[in-house]
């Protein structure tokens, strides 16, 4: 893996938003995650690559979800440490739920499989339907 981050760091940060899940919306996210990197002063190839993996995940649940209905995304970043984790939840709105079929399991998972890849730690923590949450890690620690 390449370097992220070069020296260390005492700052921590819990952020949480939320949005529309819609691709004009993607923007406001993949802002807040460049803003992150710039403050963690985050190499631009693992900047790239974070930025890839969370426009591909939340661009995959769009797709699956919400051409056709109304839902959120529940983003929370937290840098620990020398990790960054990027939490997804994403929830159809109550009054869309039934116009749209529920994706089975298997469909969420081929979707984000590209995601799996791209992180450097990846966990469903939630699949059901028309609700699901799952996690992202990036290590920001410099290798020597």
């Amino acid at each position: 893996m390449n370097p992220v981050v070069s020296g260390t760091r005492a700052d921590e940060l819990s952020l949480h938003m939320r949005i529309p899940a819609d691709r004009c919306y993607l923007a406001n996210a993949l802002l807040t995650l460049e803003g992150i990197c710039e403050h963690y002063n985050v190499e631009e190839a693992a900047r790239d690559r974070i930025k890839i993996a969370l426009e591909t995940a939340l661009t995959g649940s769009i797709e699956l979800l919400y051409d056709n209905a109304q839902g959120l995304f529940d983003l929370k970043f937290s840098v620990f440490k020398d990790k960054l984790q990027i939490t997804v939840e994403d929830f159809m709105l109550n009054d869309q739920i039934a116009l749209i079929e529920s994706p089975s399991e298997a469909k969420m998972r081929e979707k984000l499989d590209a995601v799996v890849g791209l992180s450097d730690g990846f966990v469903f923590l939630k699949e059901s339907g028309h609700n699901s949450c799952y996690s992202m890690q990036f290590n920001l620690a410099a290798v020597e």
